[in-house]
């Protein structure tokens, strides 16, 4: 099983995720976001990958608070799909296919809802490219649990975690891929974290993107 994260793995992100945290906040928390932003700005980089209803809540304490943001930020972050903001990966549907063509069951998880992820995928046409996808809300935790890599070893009745390949762009996709028990944790530099903190987070591997990924299995 080969399990990639989404934006910054798979699909290029270039801000989309930030900017629509940004938005999220500043319409659902405008005088917090006031004096906060520049706080809550790096709260948000620094856990990339995470599921992003668990980082409202995280931030925001209240439950309906952080639900209102998620809200936005899902609109928000959607609203970017007609203007072109959101593409593959260079490389990044060519090594899937390479991957299921050689045998691999090839799963997408993500810090998405199943609503955002599906437009992603509908968008892109990605809705037959892989075998599987997962997000936080059909598992009981998201990242950095290992609970959708879980997921997905159930369903397809593999037995032997570290026979598996997990490939991300932040230290939240690392720290789920030690805690799965892979025996290669692969980084990628197209997304939120650079070289040091991935291995820092637990990475074998550390490659400039998943087109480069085929090399290193």
């Amino acid at each position: 099983m080969v399990a990639f994260d989404v934006a910054g793995t798979t699909v290029r992100d270039d801000g989309s995720v930030i900017s629509a945290f940004e938005t999220a906040l500043a319409i659902t928390e405008p005088q917090l976001w006031k004096s906060r932003s520049e706080e809550w700005i790096r709260y948000a980089l620094d856990t990339m990958g995470r599921s992003k209803i668990q980082v409202f809540t995280e931030l925001l304490v209240d439950k309906e608070r952080a639900r209102a943001a998620n809200e936005e930020f899902e609109r928000a972050y959607l609203a970017q799909l007609p203007a072109g903001g959101i593409c593959p990966i260079e490389g990044a549907e060519e090594t899937i296919t390479k991957l299921r063509e050689e045998g691999a069951v090839v799963v997408l998880t993500t810090g998405f809802n199943r609503e955002t992820l599906d437009a992603i995928l509908k968008y892109l046409c990605w809705e037959n490219l892989v075998d599987f996808t997962v997000t936080p809300s059909e598992v009981e935790r998201g990242r950095p649990h290992p609970d959708m890599l879980i997921a997905a070893q159930r369903k397809f009745g593999f037995t032997n975690a570290s026979h598996s390949v997990v490939v991300g762009d932040t230290t939240s996709d690392m720290f789920a891929g030690v805690a799965f028990g892979s025996s290669n944790v692969i980084g990628v530099l197209t997304g939120a974290h650079d070289r040091i903190s991935l291995y820092d987070a637990g990475a074998t591997t550390v490659i400039n993107s998943v087109a480069n990924l085929m090399t290193h299995i």
